[in-house]
């Protein structure tokens, strides 16, 4: 069991990490000049579209470690 736990605190972490860097890529591509080129804009949707995936992998990672919590207390 400890080892699934931090097994999963390590892809927790992970997760939260990448959507730390992709939200400065994110950040910093949003504030560049005022005519970004088409790679600039590709990179930005990318960059958005895994900060997305970042953050929904963190909320769900939280979302069940609290539902087994619950569970673990009601048997």
């Amino acid at each position: 069991m400890r080892a699934m736990l931090t097994r999963v605190q390590v892809v927790f972490w992970s997760a939260v990490t990448a959507s730390v860097l992709l939200l400065g890529v994110v950040w910093a591509l949003t504030h560049q000049a005022r005519s970004p080129s088409v790679e600039d804009r590709a990179l930005l949707a990318v960059a958005s579209a895994g900060l997305t995936a970042t953050s929904l992998v963190a909320a769900r990672i939280v979302y069940v470690l609290g539902r087994l919590k619950r569970h673990s207390r009601g048997r």
